[in-house]
């Protein structure tokens, strides 16, 4: 073959955008944008004013062209024909990118059926609460500020981002319709103006060992929940209950536990905020905690869920959390 590619008759070792058009397949008007863009550089022009370009130009155009054909952004193109980035890395972050907006459209599907299958007034209210959502991930960020406002401005760091991990569930990475609900009900619920704070260190005891020790029984009660033992299940619960004792300055006594679950059955009136709260927690959740997800965001609604119902002797659902 006598082509510029093959032996560089025409211009040396180099090769004319007329057969980079050829052996391609695209058309001069996109090499020549790929050019100015500076995708493909040229080398110089012939004595004609016909741009030239390096030996190189070949394989290069065609893993442009390849790419182009995947969709892949011109920004992220170039920071491979750059060097700034490895065609391995620009694969990771383009499935990134695609992973992020599967899961915005996956959330955007299912507030759309939310909608869809329910009466006109149910829809209105629905609709009120999910728009109040708008980003799951802006929903997920004012449920962290509403912890960071509700728990005691003293408690040990480590103990209230131990707290709010717990409390705040991620968005679900692939939502049904019933957990997008869930989490826009929980949104309204820690945005609206009857939010309660926690009990404040003027108002009760040691608030740092209670939190501590509600921690400790969720650890053990998730356990339980995951591998079904009743051993785990009742010293979770007490560990729940002793910690309810200590900060009343009570002792674990049979009466100390018939007020208490006189007051757990009492918080599960309608209008309870606790009860509100953690039952669109446990609805965004699910009832057993994955073994991976013990110390996971959000795992604190499925053990409370199991130590309310320990407590007050109701049905381990969310309806009656």
């Amino acid at each position: 073959m006598t082509s510029a590619i093959q032996g560089g008759t025409q211009g040396g070792n180099t090769v004319g955008i007329g057969e980079l058009a050829t052996r391609t397949g695209l058309p001069v008007k996109t090499i020549r944008y790929y050019s100015d863009i500076g995708l493909l550089p040229e080398c110089g022009r012939s004595p004609g004013g016909h741009r030239r370009y390096a030996a190189d130009a070949l394989p290069r155009l065609r893993l442009i062209q390849r790419l182009r054909a995947l969709g892949t952004p011109i920004a992220a193109i170039a920071a491979v024909m750059a060097g700034e980035r490895s065609l391995a890395e620009l694969v990771t972050r383009e499935l990134d990118a695609i992973q992020e907006q599967l899961r915005e459209a996956t959330w955007r599907r299912e507030v759309l059926r939310a909608l869809d299958d329910c009466p006109g007034p149910e829809r209105l209210r629905r609709l009120a609460v999910l728009a109040g959502v708008g980003s799951p991930d802006d929903a997920h960020d004012r449920l962290v500020r509403y912890w960071h406002w509700a728990l005691p401005a003293d408690l040990p760091h480590r103990l209230a981002q131990a707290v709010i991990d717990g409390a705040v569930p991620a968005p679900p990475a692939a939502p049904t319709t019933a957990n997008v609900l869930a989490y826009g009900e929980l949104h309204a619920v820690a945005t609206a103006e009857d939010r309660r704070r926690q009990p404040q260190p003027h108002q009760v005891g040691d608030v740092a060992s209670f939190y501590a020790g509600l921690l400790d029984a969720c650890g053990l009660a998730g356990e339980a929940l995951v591998s079904g033992c009743p051993d785990l299940r009742a010293e979770a619960l007490d560990h729940f209950v002793r910690a309810y004792a200590r900060i009343g300055g009570h002792d674990d006594t049979p009466a100390f536990r018939a007020r208490l679950r006189a007051r757990f059955r009492r918080g599960t009136r309608a209008g309870s905020f606790s009860l509100r709260y953690w039952r669109q927690a446990f609805a965004v959740t699910g009832e057993t905690p994955r073994p991976s997800a013990a110390s996971g965001r959000g795992h604190l609604a499925a053990p409370l869920a199991a130590l309310h119902h320990q407590i007050a002797g109701l049905p381990l659902t969310a309806d009656t959390l």
